[in-house]
């Protein structure tokens, strides 16, 4: 650990940015909410009831401990223990902003000195934002994102507008723009830029996640004021030579990094690597799975207030997405990797074992060759996600 003024308002804005979130996020803590538990590992459903709260309390404790003493290295690495046995208790807690926490108290529990806490820090945001815009070229971003969130939200443009085409495509300059920066970052004549432009793109987000804006998953906003913070102090310190990771005889100090968060994220792309840990943010992509019901009553009556109409197949069904009920009650979103919504249906499935409706299942351009409709107990519902991957 290296005790500068910048590596110390980084590490206390990580801290202060990971407490916001915990706090807003209490009720996933709790004992009482009806969303499942979503169990990484099997010894995790033996441990006691009262294990997640003594873990979040845990976790609020050493969070504020190194607030106020971010450069106590056991207390760095009792932190790092505990973000991860949330993971390992819970799928819904691997959400990229915990990740990019994670990340920087890492970095700070390993760095010797400034300019490998830089390099490093530097190798993270150029990975997060050049990976983020790559996964946002695509048409599921352009459909499900920029098209209903944007476009129709915010500025009531619908495709039956004039110049509708001009405005969807210009949403692949979001993707471009964010690997700009992102490569940008990596070299000394370019770093100033790319911080400043960070800076305004973090100032429109944030915008965006307030009142006046047209996103409402207010749990990412201290992660955005943290990297607002950190591009800030970027576009101050950035005079220095800080970035030498590609160089082959620097390779080796920071070769750990560029594998985490260059060449696994690589495998993400192609969906052989956890997506959030891949920085695939708001891209669009993935599977969206759904509950539905022909009778309102077929629902569990704990889940009725989750229920909303929908016109599936020419039909109106009542749903239950387990995205919006996990937004709604734990104000998470429920990552959609394979096997995060296959523990799901499970989870689902042995708490509500009387349930009557349908697995419906869909994914981007969302035709009847990209959409399946299961019925609950069916023998194809043991892996029936994964199958349906090999069928299509």
């Amino acid at each position: 650990m290296h005790k500068t003024i910048w590596v110390t308002t980084i590490v206390r804005l990580t801290m202060l940015a990971h407490l916001l979130t915990q706090l807003f996020l209490y009720k996933a803590w709790t004992l009482n909410r009806v969303f499942p538990t979503l169990t990484v590992f099997t010894f995790a459903r033996n441990l006691p009831s009262e294990f997640p709260f003594i873990l979040y309390c845990a976790t609020i404790a050493i969070t504020l401990l190194l607030w106020w003493k971010p450069h106590w290295k056991k207390g760095v690495g009792l932190w790092i223990v505990l973000v991860v046995g949330s993971w390992a208790w819970d799928y819904v807690f691997w959400q990229p902003y915990t990740y990019c926490f994670l990340a920087i108290a890492v970095i700070h529990f390993f760095s010797k000195s400034e300019k490998q806490f830089w390099t490093r820090c530097l190798l993270l945001l150029s990975a997060l934002y050049t990976f983020s815009g790559l996964h946002k070229i695509n048409g599921a971003f352009l459909y499900t994102i920029w098209d209903s969130y944007v476009l129709k939200n915010r500025f009531g443009i619908t495709s039956n507008d004039s110049f509708f085409l001009f405005f969807h495509y210009a949403g692949l300059l979001v993707g471009l723009i964010e690997i700009l920066f992102g490569i940008g970052l990596l070299f000394q004549q370019t770093r100033l830029g790319a911080f400043r432009g960070l800076v305004l793109m973090h100032v429109l987000i944030l915008l965006g996640l307030s009142p006046i804006g047209f996103f409402s998953n207010g749990v990412v906003v201290p992660w955005n004021i943290l990297l607002l913070g950190i591009s800030g102090i970027g576009c101050v310190a950035t005079k220095k030579r800080f970035f030498d990771a590609l160089w082959p005889l620097e390779f080796k100090k920071h070769g750990l990094v560029i594998l985490c968060f260059w060449i696994l994220p690589v495998f993400g792309y192609f969906g052989y690597y956890n997506r959030y840990f891949s920085f695939d943010v708001y891209s669009g992509k993935g599977k969206s799975l759904s509950i539905i019901f022909d009778n309102y009553n077929d629902c569990p009556k704990p889940l009725l207030s989750f229920l909303y109409p929908q016109k599936i197949e020419n039909k109106t069904y009542w749903v239950l997405s387990p995205t919006r009920w996990c937004k709604r009650e734990l104000h998470l979103v429920l990552p959609n990797d394979d096997y995060i919504l296959h523990s799901f249906v499970a989870a689902y499935e042995k708490e509500f074992s009387n349930s009557k409706g349908y697995l419906y299942i869909t994914s981007y351009p969302f035709t009847a060759n990209t959409s399946f409709r299961i019925k609950m107990g069916n023998p194809l519902q043991v892996g029936c996600i994964e199958n349906l991957q090999k069928k299509r």
